[in-house]
């Protein structure tokens, strides 16, 4: 898989590149550097493709992010067939400790600029652009959408267990301004996801947008033209559980052109 890096010496869990995006094929079977990219390159190899970018949350070592990013490109690759002709995985410096939460939302919004050029660059040559997201990357995600002045930067935004709150896609809210730069937001949530339950509630006060979905359901019914809303929680029992949940690759696949309901139970 290509990952292309934000982080300081393409791998340091807590401190942001100041030397932009390094780029690398890795075999995500060893863990092994196969050849490292420019973006030129890049951009020239994805020439007409489609292309799936993922981001992964708070408090991942690299090896961590290699190793849920393969059990992703699997899953797409056996659950979504002739989607997406690549899958490529993004990595940020959202820490390596469960106590690092301020720091990790810091970087992110310090990456979002970052990842911002990195879409548009991408989508000007590319097909299209989807994106995938877990937890804490839904931060770098939307705040990139809401910096971007291309409208419709990214075609579908799959949103997993998304550590923002639960109001910030409403209107006058932190990232009601993300929407435009999205062709359609689909939100995958789940009741029984412990560490947005309690971690999330303890560090903010306030509840995400990954546990109960958005909290002003009439809005995305009547008014949210391109949200979208999966309740996962028959099928994605923790945190971490959307990786390996087969129905949420079904959905994808099923819906990468047409719109499903507003709300669906998986």
């Amino acid at each position: 898989m290509i990952i292309i890096s934000s982080r300081k010496d393409f791998d340091d869990p807590d401190n942001l590149s100041r030397d932009g995006h390094r780029i690398k094929e890795i075999d995500l079977a060893n863990d092994t550097v196969v050849r490292e990219l420019t973006m030129e390159s890049l951009v020239a190899e994805l020439q007409g493709r489609t292309v799936l970018v993922l981001v992964h949350g708070y408090n991942n070592e690299q090896f961590e992010v290699y190793d849920a990013y393969k059990v992703i490109e699997d899953k797409v690759n056996a659950l979504t067939p002739g989607v997406y002709d690549a899958v490529i995985g993004y990595s940020w410096p959202g820490g390596d400790r469960g106590i690092e939460w301020w720091q990790g939302k810091s970087r992110a919004n310090a990456v979002a600029r970052m990842f911002r050029s990195l879409i548009e660059e991408m989508s000007n040559s590319v097909n299209a652009v989807d994106l995938m997201s877990h937890s804490l990357g839904a931060r770098v995600s939307l705040k990139a959408l809401k910096e971007s002045q291309v409208q419709t930067v990214v075609r579908n935004y799959f949103c997993t267990a998304p550590a923002v709150d639960n109001e910030c896609l409403e209107p006058r809210e932190e990232f009601f301004e993300s929407l435009p730069s999205c062709g359609r937001l689909f939100v995958f949530h789940s009741a029984r996801d412990g560490v947005l339950r309690i971690s999330y509630e303890a560090a903010e006060w306030d509840r995400a947008l990954g546990l109960y979905g958005p909290e002003d359901k009439d809005y995305i019914s009547r008014r949210a033209r391109t949200i979208y809303v999966a309740n996962c929680k028959k099928i994605v029992s923790k945190h971490g559980g959307y990786k390996r949940a087969n129905g949420v690759y079904k959905y994808i696949s099923a819906y990468h052109t047409t719109n499903p309901a507003k709300f669906k139970t998986l």
